[in-house]
């Protein structure tokens, strides 16, 4: 079914911000991959972070307007009553996610986030990123980081993210295997935590230019610690590209219902 309308939000919000990583993955394979480039993959990283938050929070803002040109009751509870904000920090992210939820229910009214739509999900997500990172040069010249994150992820399951109310699963809600994969390979931290504490905290560093002066972050004492590994950006990137497949990915099973 098509869902592109005139003047419409739908194909942006259903475009995969996959996109946006691939177009710059690809603008710097197309270099000839010399040490003069490795400052210009650490800018671009930083660069295109940024422009995947940006994305995201204006996709979540567009979801929002979709589903309330189509429930006035909707539109009075989001946009009058109890308003989402810049869309950029976890509570906002877990707003737009619940009223998806709602507004599939709507329509069906048994709906449940099934293993099989969270399993699709995660695997598509692990396919995506390694075809976008894997054998890049963000990649090559970054190789302890990205050898970083694929360790990081690789043992993230069904347990870490879309639960009842909560879009990521805090380290509380995991299963036992989940907390014990998360006390050795994520320093005792679900996905919940990783947002707020790392993608979110460097979401503002960025956004606010704060980096500019504060020439001492990180700090040699907080280098040689174990989280460090979590100051990612191939795994920010990658939290941000899952969150995107759930919303996507409810965002399309929300249209099949209500159109």
């Amino acid at each position: 079914m098509s869902y592109s309308q005139p003047y419409s939000h739908i194909p942006f919000i259903l475009k995969p911000a996959s996109d946006m990583v691939k177009e710059a993955v690809w603008s710097l394979n197309a270099t000839n991959g010399g040490i003069e480039t490795y400052p210009l993959c650490g800018y671009m990283l930083h660069s295109l972070f940024l422009k995947l938050t940006g994305a995201q929070e204006q996709k979540l803002k567009c979801i929002c307007w979709e589903m309330a040109s189509r429930d006035f009751d909707y539109r009075y509870e989001r946009m009058e009553r109890k308003r989402y904000g810049e869309c950029s920090d976890y509570a906002d992210k877990c707003l737009v996610y619940n009223d998806l939820l709602d507004g599939i229910r709507l329509f069906d009214e048994g709906f449940q986030v099934s293993d099989a739509i969270k399993d699709t999900i995660l695997n598509d997500w692990r396919t995506t990123c390694q075809q976008l990172f894997e054998g890049s040069l963000m990649a090559n010249h970054f190789k302890k980081k990205y050898e970083a994150f694929k360790s990081i992820i690789a043992g993230i399951d069904r347990s870490w993210i879309m639960s009842e109310t909560q879009l990521l699963t805090n380290y509380a809600n995991l299963t036992a295997s989940g907390k014990a994969y998360a006390s050795s390979n994520t320093c005792g931290l679900a996905l919940k935590e990783i947002f707020v504490k790392y993608v979110y905290a460097e979401r503002n560093r960025c956004a606010h230019n704060t980096r500019s002066y504060q020439h001492n972050l990180p700090s040699l004492k907080g280098m040689a610690v174990d989280d460090y590994k979590l100051q990612n950006y191939f795994l920010y990137m990658s939290v941000l590209l899952l969150l995107d497949r759930i919303y996507v990915k409810l965002f399309e099973i929300y249209l099949d219902n209500s159109i």
